[in-house]
């Protein structure tokens, strides 16, 4: 597991179809909903699991205010594993078409005391 802390402004992420695109280390593109950054805004901050279909890396990745930080990168086994040990409540962002899941911290300190841990051990 690699834990990294690469951020993109939402002023440079690109907005297509209420998703959001993020740039990843291994030089993809990934997606999320718009909805997220929304929910930033309103001081609810998300962590979600993404996958690179290019590299076959996966990744953390932290939504805050005006910013997504890509927090761990590692095989898709290891984030899911990470993933589902976060002890957050579980959210689920959906349209007609898609579903879209993630965990809701319950502060923008809970989430970086959170990251700063798992970067510790």
């Amino acid at each position: 597991m690699k834990v990294i802390a690469k951020s993109v402004t939402q002023s440079t992420s690109t907005f297509a179809k209420e998703v959001v695109a993020i740039p990843t280390p291994c030089n993809d593109v990934v997606y999320y909903p718009a909805k997220l950054a929304d929910l930033a805004t309103e001081e609810i901050y998300t962590v979600f699991q993404t996958l690179s279909r290019k590299s076959g890396l996966a990744y953390l990745v932290v939504i805050q205010p005006r910013a997504a930080k890509i927090v761990v990168a590692g095989s898709k086994d290891l984030i899911n594993e990470v993933y589902q040990s976060i002890p957050w409540d579980h959210c689920e962002i959906a349209d007609e078409d898609n579903k879209f899941d993630c965990k809701e911290a319950p502060s923008l300190q809970s989430l970086e005391d959170y990251f700063i841990h798992l970067k510790e051990q």
